[in-house]
């Protein structure tokens, strides 16, 4: 009976083991294959939709095309804007603008100094400290000798002669205290403060970010072309992935293969759907309060916040990060106090409502309803896809998880832990 049960574990973990290896040694093709699934599975009801009126090959073909002008509508909203925006960072005189915020700097450093959490080192010494500095870079050391006086044809001993020596270091230890005093001067945090600003806002900076992007643009654009190929295929013909991912497995599991791809499917339609559904809500809600605020560039930074938001948890933080820094560099000429603070401050109003209406509404409904999941058991394991790979596995933390829960209710869910977590599919 031992030997019966090691062997059927061994049959579940043999091909986990090959998949394993697959997506390991060609993790980019994979990376399509599971792309085109992922937005085969979306485009599905629209598909089934086109079906009503034409062939397979037309309606496939249609759905790519929406896809298409979906994509092309995104680009024409992003590129030229953040275009425009790398010309305007590019030609901007960085030197004034850190001048012009040393007004509010200081008004920050004497506001903190006032309310005593900063201290206040630009009390000038007295007169008497001066001479007493002055006096201590004078060293003087006093020795007694025990000369000899001769008077006559006798020696007369006379120990009241003494030698005072004075050596004046000022020279040295001036130089060497000013040197400190400097660097003590450059440690300062408003000093820091500026120079960071300076070397974030340096248009080498901007340029080498820009020239990584461009760089990047052909394995996009091959990485774009081959997701919709594969695509077609799987719109075309639904159930292709089924067969793909059944022909790995032996004929024995081949039913339950097909299954937990079934029912994997099922809830990552409704997951991407739902995502898709979040993006969009917040990409208006930044857009429109944005722009009836008057704040430039709405559109772009409602799309980035709309996008960064597949991140979970972290994603609204940059996005409202991004969107501050268009709202500044829009304006960077303005005086600070009158038009640029006050912009700003509806920038993060919006960004705060819109962070409530997702915490409160949006992400209990897409990441816990959508994959029937626990809000905790989905926020220990975005910890855990973070800490494991970074922005990369957050963002993909939910859809991998999905996937294990399914096949552990399938194939192994005489194990307790796996009923626990698997009760609610």
């Amino acid at each position: 009976m031992q030997i019966n049960i090691n062997n059927k574990y061994f049959l579940y973990i043999l091909p986990l083991a090959i998949v394993g290896l697959i997506f390991y040694y060609l993790s980019d093709i994979v990376a399509y294959v599971v792309l085109a699934w992922a937005l085969s599975m979306i485009g599905a009801p629209i598909v089934r939709f086109f079906k009503r009126f034409m062939g397979k090959n037309a309606a496939a073909l249609l759905t790519l095309g929406v896809f298409m002008i979906f994509f092309m509508i995104l680009m024409w909203i992003f590129i030229p804007p953040l275009i425009n925006q790398a010309r305007n960072l590019a030609n901007t005189d960085y030197t004034s603008v850190i001048n012009s915020l040393e007004e509010p700097v200081k008004d920050w450093k004497n506001w903190l100094i006032e309310k005593r959490l900063l201290p206040d080192n630009t009390q000038m010494p007295l007169k008497e400290e001066k001479a007493e500095k002055e006096d201590h870079y004078i060293f003087s050391h006093k020795i007694l000798l025990d000369s000899l006086s001769r008077q006559g044809d006798s020696v007369v001993s006379n120990q009241n002669v003494a030698l005072l020596i004075k050596i004046d270091a000022s020279d040295l230890l001036k130089n060497k205290e000013e040197a400190i005093e400097g660097e003590e001067k450059n440690e300062d945090f408003f000093e820091n403060l500026k120079s960071n600003m300076s070397d974030f806002l340096s248009p080498k900076l901007i340029q080498s970010v820009f020239s990584s992007i461009v760089s990047a643009f052909g394995n996009i654009l091959v990485a774009f072309m081959s997701v919709f190929f594969i695509c077609f295929f799987f719109l075309r013909e639904q159930g292709l992935f089924d067969n793909i991912i059944a022909g790995i497995v032996p004929l024995d599991f081949e039913g339950q293969t097909r299954e937990a791809v079934s029912i994997t499917s099922e809830l990552l339609i409704r997951y991407f759907i739902g995502i898709l559904l979040q993006t969009t809500i917040i990409t208006v809600f930044v857009s429109v309060f944005l722009t009836i605020l008057g704040v430039k560039n709405a559109l772009l930074i409602g799309f980035f916040a709309g996008f960064m938001n597949i991140i979970p948890y972290l994603g609204p933080i940059f996005g409202a990060s991004f969107g501050l820094l268009i709202t500044i560099s829009s304006n960077l000429n303005e005086p600070f106090y009158s038009v640029l603070f006050p912009i700003i401050i509806k920038v993060m109003i919006v960004f705060a409502i819109i962070q409530l209406i997702d915490n409160i509404i949006l992400q209990p409904n897409i990441f816990s309803k959508s994959v029937k999941a626990h809000p905790l058991e989905i926020f220990i394991v975005v910890l855990i896809a973070g800490k494991l790979g970074g922005i990369l596995g957050m963002v993909l933390a939910i859809p991998v998880y999905t996937v294990l829960r399914v096949v552990g209710k399938v194939f192994l869910k005489e194990f307790k832990v796996i009923q626990n977590l698997t009760k609610n599919m």
